[in-house]
């Protein structure tokens, strides 16, 4: 990779309490300050903390952290980086949210217990050592577990992550037995378990640093496949590098490898697999779906004619 296309991709997110004003601020600063250093991507704000995905170029990013370190309240801030040589953002894209991660089950910040965080190492560990008893979960959404998952994960297949109290309450997974827990990130985890122990289980652990963090120290070992991103990267390979298998589907934003020509322009386009089961569906954008409906049902109209 030639250093001078380097892009730094750079992932975060802290639980910690703003208030409302606090949170206005930091947009406003981080806004104009971001747009001064070129960053793009996409920070969520809220009263429960900070969770973001930004890019720019290394040296811009290194400022950047600098600059959020300087807020008391994020000065442990820890980022996970990787590279890549475009841009994998349009813009910079701030957001006020009510939670930083979806849960809607009122949990507010999650508790912070060091002892139920594994580090890369000790989650190999754990695996090797315990795989028989324990139950090992993914709590990604169905549309990221496809692209890669850790050997023997459980996938809840949850379209959105405010699926997953629902999905253990109706588990049956033992609450006498470790459970582990991981997402891409973290930050879903931290939610997951606070779930969990409200529900009766208390031997509950989650990969620390997520996915990004475990590809970072142990490549090549019990993660199969690619990790999901949301971003225009799609995936990163076992050496945090962007996907060279996947690309975005046009109609639905999934992953996709379902290679296909255009059903209205015959361009060479990729679909998901979902998609690839709708007709209309099997084109290269929105608006060429929108034609190929328009000619089914002129299509219907001019046979009901016929028939008549």
């Amino acid at each position: 990779m030639n250093s001078k296309n380097i892009v730094t991709v750079s992932a975060f997110y802290k639980f910690v309490v703003l208030t409302s004003v606090q949170v206005t601020e930091l947009i406003a600063k981080i806004n104009s300050y971001g747009e001064e250093l070129e960053i793009l991507g996409l920070i969520l704000l809220a009263q429960e903390g900070i969770n973001a995905t930004i890019a720019g170029s290394p040296d811009s990013i290194e400022t950047f952290k600098t600059f959020l370190r300087a807020v008391p309240e994020l000065s442990d801030l820890e980022f996970k980086d990787s590279t890549c040589e475009k841009v994998p953002f349009r813009r910079l894209a701030i957001q006020y949210r009510e939670e930083i991660v979806t849960l809607n089950a009122g949990i507010g910040i999650p508790k912070v217990n060091k002892s139920s965080r594994l580090t890369p190492h000790e989650w190999n560990k754990f695996l090797q050592e315990r795989r028989d008893e324990l139950t090992l979960i993914d709590t990604r959404n169905d549309y990221e577990v496809v692209v890669g998952r850790f050997r023997g994960a459980i996938d809840p297949k949850i379209k959105q992550f405010n699926e997953f109290p629902e999905y253990v309450r109706k588990s049956n997974i033992p609450k006498d037995k470790p459970v582990l827990m991981y997402c891409t990130g973290g930050i879903r985890c931290e939610k997951a378990i606070e779930e969990m122990n409200n529900q009766g289980y208390h031997e509950v652990y989650q990969l620390d640093g997520g996915i990004l963090k475990y590809l970072e120290e142990c490549p090549d070992a019990e993660f199969d496949g690619e990790c999901f991103v949301f971003d225009h990267r799609v995936a990163v390979d076992q050496h945090l590098r962007p996907t060279k298998k996947y690309l975005l589907c046009p109609h639905c934003g999934n992953p996709g490898t379902e290679q296909i020509s255009c059903g209205y322009c015959e361009v060479g386009a990729v679909v998901c697999l979902n998609c690839l089961t709708e007709p209309t569906l099997q084109s290269c954008s929105k608006n060429c779906a929108y034609h190929l409906k328009l000619k089914a049902k002129k299509s219907l109209k001019l046979a009901s004619l016929v028939a008549v």
